[in-house]
């Protein structure tokens, strides 16, 4: 027999008439708490949990970034998706239901020396999305590791404001592979704990 779901429990203690898994705003459940979503280290919102109130997960949002060869461009951002899982007393998913995803209205981003050449697709809501990533890595950075972040930060001052700013990493990525101060790369080479890259593959790897 299926383990019941922690919310379905909670509203049919409510006696609540509507769709359980469709109707409700989890923010107007007196029984469910929300935590603050997650981010990885690219600043990409990766999930949301409701709790009840002994601490329980009851539900979480999971976030997806939709990417497709677009007018025959390859790997463009063109819309995001989320899915609600519901869990069970057991602690697993017991169900699943996947939202319509959102699709942005891209318009063409031209090369800067040929007009008659597109580079790739962008819209508002795209750029609005990234530029919150950006933002978000910057602030994972700042807590996480404040003194590889003050390295960066006090030797790319201008270069990276311009990343955060526009998105464009070209100069900064250049500045980071050309970097000839002997201390500055002594970070920059040393491994990662724990993975097999260096703090630098790990930094450019992370870059929009």
């Amino acid at each position: 027999m299926a383990t019941k779901l922690v919310i379905q429990e909670h509203l049919d203690r409510f006696k609540t008439s509507a769709n359980t898994l469709v109707d409700i705003p989890f923010n107007n459940l007196p029984f469910l708490t929300a935590k603050e979503p997650v981010f990885n280290m690219k600043g990409e919102r990766i999930s949301k949990s409701y709790y009840n109130l002994k601490g329980r997960e009851a539900v979480k949002i999971v976030y997806k970034k939709l990417i497709e060869t677009y007018k025959g461009i390859d790997s463009v951002f063109v819309g995001v998706v989320k899915e609600i899982q519901f869990i069970d007393w057991a602690g697993e998913v017991g169900y699943i239901k996947k939202k319509q995803p959102y699709y942005f209205t891209l318009q063409p981003i031209f090369d800067t020396t040929d007009t008659s050449i597109i580079v790739g697709y962008s819209s508002p809501k795209q750029r609005q999305i990234l530029k919150a990533e950006r933002y978000n890595a910057d602030d994972y950075l700042q807590a996480q590791n404040p003194t590889l972040y003050s390295l960066i930060y006090n030797n790319y001052t201008a270069l990276y404001e311009t990343y955060l700013r526009s998105g464009n990493k070209t100069a900064l990525v250049d500045a980071l592979n050309n970097e000839t101060n002997v201390d500055i790369n002594a970070v920059l080479n040393g491994n990662v704990y724990g993975l097999n890259i260096t703090i630098k593959e790990l930094i450019l790897m992370n870059l929009q």
